[in-house]
């Protein structure tokens, strides 16, 4: 088996599943993440921390931003 058929066997169950379905899967994880983040003792640090952005997403963000200024959502 190779690893884009297991990747495949892994989302196989995800496949047509509803946006509300597909939003309480995301929801669960979300709330049993900070779960695992409450356990930790350095939770406040672990929360508020992001981690810095490369300069090719900062460049990819400035031409999006510059894209909808001048084009609107299109």
């Amino acid at each position: 088996m190779t690893l884009r058929d297991e990747i495949e066997d892994d989302i196989a169950p995800l496949r047509g599943l509803t946006l509300e379905e597909r939003g309480r899967i995301l929801e669960s994880v979300c709330r049993d993440a900070m779960a695992i983040l409450r356990s930790r003792p350095d939770f406040e640090t672990a929360v508020q921390y992001r981690d810095p952005l490369s300069e090719e997403s900062r460049e990819t963000w400035r031409r999006a931003v510059e894209r909808y200024r001048v084009h609107g959502r299109d």
